[in-house]
């Protein structure tokens, strides 16, 4: 009985050993890995990527995105990227992704004129939200000059919507529109063509505005009041 106590508690202390040794073995197999993922080169960044854009110089965004190249990949900031990536101003939105193992993709999302602004004589491109965002080449013919303050915001806020609602809903209506101009937010006007005014009113209930100015059009004036469309009028 003796012995064979004696051997049972060998195997119970060489099985303890080995349940210790695989322990050991798998805590320096994880610093091992943390330690190539965190600090070797193995992961380093080696290249900066960039999709998504048209107009926008990707050496622009690969400037501005500062990639602390070397760095391990799965160490980078990639919110901080894609913060300083975003005070582009052609940048809408912005998405980092890390491809491992050496390269940061820089995906980015231009904004989409829907207007144009003239700022000292150069057409600027204005997006949905008022931004004046880059500078154009020659005046775009098949988008609408917007006439306003460009200082004023909250008025070149409100008539870029205005274009983007004609944009989003009525493509002929914005072929057909060549300024759209306003003073203040309520004051919103298109000069079409064949010298015809829309007095549109404010930015709201672009849809119903709309629904009630194609038929309206249909109707020979010089002017046309959708500023309240449950009671739309002409003007001859």
């Amino acid at each position: 009985m003796s012995d064979r106590f004696t051997e049972k508690l060998r195997q119970r202390r060489r099985r303890s050993r080995w349940r210790i040794a695989g322990v050991v073995a798998a805590v320096l197999a994880l610093v091992a890995a943390g330690w190539a993922v965190w600090f070797s080169s193995l992961l380093e960044a080696r290249t900066v990527e960039v999709t998504g854009v048209e107009h926008l110089p990707a050496e622009w965004v690969v400037r501005s995105a500062q990639v602390p190249l070397g760095t391990p990949v799965p160490r980078i900031d990639t919110d901080a990227v894609a913060e300083r990536v975003a005070t582009l101003k052609p940048v809408e939105s912005v998405r980092i992704e890390r491809d491992l193992p050496h390269t940061i993709r820089i995906v980015v999302t231009e904004r989409s004129a829907v207007a144009w602004v003239d700022r000292s004589g150069t057409p600027w491109a204005v997006d949905e939200s008022g931004i004046a965002y880059r500078p154009l080449n020659s005046r775009p013919t098949h988008l609408p000059r917007l006439d306003v303050d460009v200082d004023d915001r909250e008025v070149v806020a409100a008539v870029a919507r205005v274009a983007a609602d004609i944009a989003d809903g009525d493509r002929e209506l914005l072929g057909d529109t060549d300024v759209i101009r306003a003073e203040t937010t309520d004051s919103i006007e298109l000069a079409l063509t064949k010298r015809r005014t829309v007095v549109w009113g404010s930015a709201e209930q672009a849809r119903p505005k709309l629904a009630v100015l194609r038929p309206l059009l249909q109707i020979k004036a010089r002017s046309y009041d959708v500023s309240a469309p449950e009671r739309p009028t002409t003007l001859k």
